[in-house]
C-alpha cells in the first residue's frame, strides 16, 4: 500500500509540474506603447510563442531576439498586439498574457 501511495504522489508531482510553467513579461503591464521594448521569459526548455494579426503560434525567433527560453522585442509595434505564452516541446502550454500595443504615447506628450 505504501508503494502505491508513493507512486501516486510522484505521478501527481510529475504530471502537474509542466502545467506550472509561467510566462513572465517585463514590463509587467499588458499595455505598452509603440516603440517600447518587451522581454518575455519562460522556464528553461520552453519556447515563447504568440498569436497576433500577423501570425498564429509563431515562435520568438521569427519576430524577436531569442536567447534560450527568453525573448526580447526591442521595438513593439501595434500589429504585435496579441496573446503570448510558453510552450514545451511536448506541446504543454503555460498561462497566456494578452499584450496590447498602443500607437500613441500620451506620457511622451506631457513635457511638450
Amino acid at each position: 500500500m505504501k508503494d502505491t501511495s508513493l507512486l501516486l504522489l510522484l505521478s501527481v508531482l510529475f504530471c502537474c509540474s509542466t502545467n506550472s510553467a509561467r510566462l513572465t513579461v517585463t514590463p509587467s503591464s499588458s499595455q505598452v506603447f509603440a516603440g517600447e521594448p518587451v522581454s518575455l521569459r519562460c522556464e528553461d526548455g520552453w519556447t515563447v510563442r504568440r498569436n497576433t494579426s500577423i501570425g498564429n503560434r509563431t515562435q520568438c525567433g521569427d519576430w524577436g531576439r531569442s536567447a534560450g527560453s527568453s525573448c526580447t522585442i526591442d521595438f513593439m509595434l501595434p500589429r504585435e498586439s496579441g496573446v503570448y505564452w510558453c510552450e514545451s516541446t511536448e506541446g504543454s502550454t503555460s498561462n497566456t498574457t494578452t499584450i496590447t500595443v498602443s500607437e500613441s504615447c500620451p506620457p511622451c506628450d506631457e513635457g511638450r
